[in-house]
């Protein structure tokens, strides 16, 4: 079961449902489940799990994307300095502020009330919403500004909300 909240929308004043994440999963958590669906340890498990990062970034580095079947796939990306420059000889790595690794979800057809759209690979086809208002209420969650909505319409992508946890342990 996912759950979700209401937050209010500053900038066209109306609410909106927002996923709700109410914990974590690290990667010992992963390991052991992955175990209970297989033949390998915990063990074997959290081994490869950890070596990802380290053999993931060795790939990038080499100008390569990842693809983990089922999930999605990994590459670099920039973030320029907003002014370009005039010909492609001025181009150059000083215009870069940030280098960052994208994330770019596997996709499936989507079954049921969504059938003809795609879909994460990653979100159950039988998912099921409850409502989950926070401590304070939801009028004080939070206003969220046109970003927020933009991020949420994208995939949650550097959201908390992601229903996430990494390989982290």
């Amino acid at each position: 079961m996912a759950f979700f909240s209401k937050q209010f929308v500053k900038l066209t004043g109306k609410w909106i449902p927002r996923p709700k994440t109410v914990s974590t999963y690290d990667a010992k958590r992963l390991a052991k489940d992955i175990e209970k669906e297989s033949t390998v340890s915990q063990t074997d498990v959290m081994a490869v799990l950890t070596a990802i990062p380290t053999v993931m970034t060795r790939y990038l580095a080499e100008g390569h994307s990842v693809k983990l079947d089922g999930i999605g796939s990994f590459f670099l990306n920039f973030e320029c300095k907003k002014t370009g420059v005039d010909t492609p000889e001025e181009v150059s790595m000083d215009q870069v502020t940030n280098i960052k690794v994208q994330f770019r979800p596997a996709m499936k057809s989507a079954v049921g009330a969504q059938k003809g759209k795609k879909i994460n690979t990653l979100i159950a086809d039988d998912i099921e919403w409850t409502y989950l208002p926070s401590a304070k209420g939801d009028a004080e969650d939070g206003d969220i500004e046109e970003d927020d909505v933009t991020n949420n319409e994208q995939g949650n992508q550097g959201g908390d909300t992601s229903g996430g946890g990494g390989f982290a342990g």
